[in-house]
């Protein structure tokens, strides 16, 4: 079975009694529960893109958009497919304050990077991040399929800035 790669969108999300910066529940989420909760229907009732392609081994990086960033932040490796908790799960992985979901997948070999890469270092280098346009619309939405090549690009030039 093929892997896939994808980059997670970690983003401010508030509701009528929490507000949490998009860093916060990334690292809620990386450091307590090792669960991504992702919104199974956007606002206009659609299913989010890409959630039934998600599966087991599929490789992860998190990217921090919005005033917070533009950076990717870390990686993971998916433990399950994209599926809705039991009960059970329910109560130990939902947290009203993250505004978690309800459905969303399991995470393992989760590498949480000391130092963010910021995408303006990608210029160039993978598709999505050309030298002379924006990149912003690529990025739209909250998981995004991306190639073999541009994962292990920002894999390497992540560990080449690490170096320096």
């Amino acid at each position: 079975m093929a892997i896939n790669y994808w980059i997670f969108n970690v983003k401010k999300d508030e509701n009528r009694k929490y507000s949490r910066k998009g860093i916060e529940i990334y690292n809620h989420r990386m450091c307590k529960d090792h669960f991504w909760g992702i919104k199974e229907f956007t606002k206009s009732g659609r299913r989010t893109p890409n959630v039934t392609y998600l599966k087991r081994e599929d490789n992860v990086l998190f990217y921090l958009v919005g005033e917070e960033g533009h950076c990717f932040l870390g990686t993971c490796v998916l433990d399950s497919s994209f599926r809705q908790l039991t009960n059970e799960e329910v109560k130990q992985l939902t947290h009203e304050e993250f505004l978690d979901w309800n459905q969303g997948v399991f995470l393992k070999d989760i590498e949480k990077w000391q130092k963010p890469l910021p995408i303006e270092s990608l210029r160039g280098k993978v598709s999505f991040v050309p030298i002379s346009q924006h990149y912003g619309s690529y990025l739209q939405g909250s998981i995004k399929k991306i190639s073999e090549f541009n994962y292990n690009t920002i894999i390497h030039e992540h560990i080449s800035q690490y170096q320096r």
